[in-house]
């Protein structure tokens, strides 16, 4: 037990240096964004940081769906969305900020989530609807909520 505590605060860490070294770069606003789809796979990568962090929703229909959002905000609010339907999806959400908001949805035979969120006030909605289901969610904050609902097919 106390060797997965330190493991955590070790990665809190160094987040909070990644958000710190952010921070302190003059131009600290921006937006990275990267997706590929087909029928058969469809990535997306939406990467956030500064002050205003916009709401990202990704929506995902192929047959293998792979999401990640990672936004670094200032003390507003940081919002995520992803929706995914297909054989096999992940997604990964890492989010700071002062309220973050993430929600999954997954329906397919094989889905995997994982939400990590720091912020004053954290939220998190994970649905997923398949044979075999997956998720994770650390939250670090004083006003944490989260509901996990999984259904076999």
């Amino acid at each position: 037990m106390r060797c997965g505590r330190q493991v955590l605060r070790g990665a809190l860490i160094q987040i909070l240096a990644v958000a710190a070294a952010l921070a302190a770069t003059p131009a600290s606003a921006g937006s990275v964004q990267r997706s590929v789809t087909n029928r058969n796979v469809s990535i997306e990568t939406v990467v956030q940081f500064g002050n205003d962090v916009q709401p990202v929703t990704i929506e995902e229909s192929s047959r293998i769906n792979i999401a990640r959002v990672i936004q670094i905000g200032g003390t507003g609010t940081v919002d995520a969305t992803i929706i995914q339907n297909g054989t096999r999806n992940y997604a990964n959400v890492i989010q700071m900020g002062g309220t973050t908001n993430a929600a999954i949805g997954q329906s397919g035979v094989s889905n995997t989530a994982d939400i990590t969120q720091v912020g004053n006030s954290t939220n998190a909605l994970l649905l997923q609807i398949g044979d075999m289901n997956t998720g994770a969610v650390r939250q670090f904050g004083r006003f944490n909520w989260l509901a996990i609902f999984q259904f076999g097919r």
